[in-house]
């Protein structure tokens, strides 16, 4: 900020210089027709017209008009004639009067006076230059310094403000990413940040705007306080028109952030589902739907564009006409005499910078504007949502976990009113395996989502080792289960920073032993490079087995106490699923299981079984418990064993 400042006020000071410099100039000639030469003529002419009883000023302006600048009453006979004739006075009278004024008056300029005068004006005017280099040298380094540190500071800025929201993002619920496009929210990180890192910018012209069109009316008023009052008159209408254009200019980029944002959103899911759209020929439609979301957007930024486009000519127009109306001004006032040349160019090139001034700060009203659009939306959408449920102050941990779960009178709707559970109750104790099991919308995921404090209940408690969720740390409660998802997610990186997302402390041994378990070490040592093989984005590269193995091995490798499994068989080949099956039985068995059951088969495995419908529990039980019962299991798997039913739950 220093070097902007510093570089406006050194802007405004080569007026200084640049009127001492044209000032220098001028006493340089050899004739001078300048107002204290005029000043000189009517003192020395006065005796002579008090003589001959006329005006002195229209003597002394006859006198400068015939001697065409000399300012001493040294007039040869036709000058003499020349006046006299101006000023209908006799040749002998003004001859006689002259003489005695001459008598009276100092001595003329002498030829070696004349020298002494020029070359003392050319020494000023060196100095003068001089300045005017020097000056221009400070700009250049001070220049220089303000590209750099505001680029610095604009990097550093947007830097920031990434890093700020990716940890909000971070830090939000699930439900907020339920309700969100991942492309709308990519479009805040990048489109809406970039705009944002315009307001250094801002900043610069904000200091740089004013400092210059203050500094330079200042002068103007020095110069000539009329003057400066008459370019003060048009300051409050480019204020009006500033401000009016600006609101304007920010309700415009509002709707392109908004469009914008929709053209990320959409070609984001387009690239993510490439193969359905290619499975289902529906290039051409998506392509469709794309066009017109990217001809709304064009739109959108032309009727920025032209609200833009509209302020600042209209603020140079304005200047325009403030210069012409000034230099009319400059024309009477120098007839008056009361300015010469080089203050009325002097005065022009101050009015410049006042010009320049204010189409800065133009810049600044159409460029804050759009950075006040970004700003809204970025606090909107990402910023001032609230955070996940944090921890309270007396927040627990357990000192040696057990892993025992239980749900008492569990009812759970979500923010749009939608009721997922009623009053479900059980318990699920260490070392045992709980199914799952209902049609879709039974309220599996929901019982899923709840165990991992996704969300709390809306009524009833949920416990871990005896103690309610609510008094446990978040990241601790959640430290203590590994997830395996239906659809797996991998990083694009290597295999061995996947399998230690949930534990980056792993040993090798740890690693070994959950590749082990999950049936993935013989694929990985076929591998190019082992472990460190580089997968693409989504783990591409990988059959759906292969995703599988590695997902029970990346939550094995957390060393969980409870393992949480969304059926992994269901998408899967005979010869994937037999090895994510055989997998899965080892896991089973070493570890308290949570699995959502898509398949009776493998609900059967399981050390109980809980049967939901439309979030109420029906039964819970062992598979031989609820055959026996011969109620709703029973009848599924009887069902499906006559082919009435599939196989799948949902």
């Amino acid at each position: 900020m220093a070097c902007v400042v510093i570089t406006s006020l050194l802007t405004v000071a080569t007026l200084r210089l640049t009127l001492v410099a044209l000032g220098a100039i001028e006493d340089a000639a050899s004739s001078r027709i300048t107002k204290e030469a005029l000043d000189l003529t009517k003192k020395q002419s006065a005796p002579v017209a008090n003589g001959l009883g006329i005006d002195p000023d229209d003597l002394a302006e006859a006198i400068e008009a015939s001697k065409d600048g000399a300012s001493q009453l040294d007039l040869t006979p036709d000058q003499i004639r020349e006046v006299a004739a101006k000023t209908g006075v006799s040749e002998d009278a003004l001859s006689t009067q002259i003489a005695e004024a001459q008598s009276a008056a100092a001595a003329p300029e002498t030829s070696s006076q004349r020298e002494s005068r020029q070359n003392q004006a050319l020494l000023t005017l060196a100095w003068a230059c001089l300045g005017v280099v020097l000056v221009f040298g400070l700009k250049y380094t001070f220049t220089r310094g303000q590209v750099y540190y505001l680029s610095k500071a604009s990097h550093r800025l947007a830097s920031d403000l990434r890093e700020r929201l990716f940890d909000k993002l971070m830090r939000l619920p699930v439900a907020y990413f339920n309700n969100k496009r991942t492309g709308e929210i990519q479009s805040i990180v990048t489109n809406d940040v970039n705009v944002y890192q315009t307001a250094v910018n801002v900043i610069r012209d904000s200091i740089d705007g004013p400092i210059k069109a203050i500094g330079a009316l200042i002068f103007v008023f020095w110069m000539q306080p009329f003057l400066g009052l008459l370019a003060l008159m048009f300051v409050p209408l480019l204020a009006f028109i500033v401000n009016r254009t600006g609101k304007r200019i920010k309700a415009a980029q509002v709707e392109i952030q908004q469009d914008l944002a929709a053209v990320t959103a959409l070609s984001q899911e387009a690239l993510s589902g490439t193969r359905v759209i290619k499975a289902f020929s529906a290039e051409d439609r998506i392509k469709s739907i794309f066009e017109r979301a990217v001809e709304k957007q064009y739109q959108s930024q032309l009727r920025g564009a032209r609200r833009v486009a509209s302020l600042r000519p209209t603020v140079e127009l304005m200047g325009a006409v403030a210069i012409a109306l000034i230099m009319y001004a400059c024309g009477h006032l120098a007839k008056a005499s009361l300015l010469n040349i080089s203050q009325i160019i002097v005065i022009v090139q101050a009015l410049d910078l006042v010009n320049q001034g204010f189409k800065s700060i133009t810049n600044v009203t159409s460029t804050y504007n759009q950075v006040q659009a970004a700003v809204e939306r970025i606090h909107t959408h990402v910023l001032d949502v609230p955070d996940e449920r944090t921890d309270t102050p007396e927040a627990v941990t357990i000192p040696a976990p057990q892993g025992r779960i239980e749900f008492r009178n569990v009812t759970f709707a979500y923010a749009d009113g939608t009721q997922a559970l009623r009053n479900v109750s059980f318990v699920l104790e260490p070392g045992e395996s709980l199914a799952l099991v209902g049609p879709s919308g039974a309220g599996k995921s929901t019982i899923a989502d709840l165990v991992l404090r996704f969300y709390d209940p809306t009524s009833g408690e949920i416990l871990f080792d005896g103690v309610d969720y609510r008094q446990l740390k978040i990241a601790w409660l959640r430290d203590q289960f590994g997830v395996v998802p239906q659809q797996t997610f991998l990083f694009a990186g290597t295999i061995e920073e996947n399998l230690k997302l949930g534990n980056p402390d792993a040993t090798p041994e740890i690693i070994g032993s959950a590749c082990q378990m999950a049936n993935a070490q013989g694929f990985i040592d076929q591998s190019p490079e082992g472990l460190q093989t580089e997968l693409g984005e989504r783990g591409v590269r990988l059959s759906g087995g292969e995703l599988q193995r590695l997902a029970i091995a990346r939550a094995l490798v957390s060393e969980p106490k409870v393992l949480i499994l969304d059926e992994a068989t269901s998408n899967l080949d005979a010869m994937s699923e037999k090895l994510v099956t055989e997998a899965l039985d080892k896991v089973m068995h070493e570890r308290t299981t949570l699995f959502i059951a898509h398949r009776l088969t493998t609900a059967a495995r399981a050390t109980r079984i809980l049967v939901l419908r439309r979030g109420e529990v029906l039964e819970l039980g062992s598979h031989e418990e609820l055959m026996q019962k011969n109620d709703v299991y029973a009848g599924m798997v009887r069902a499906f064993s006559g082919g009435v039913l599939d196989d799948g739950l949902g």
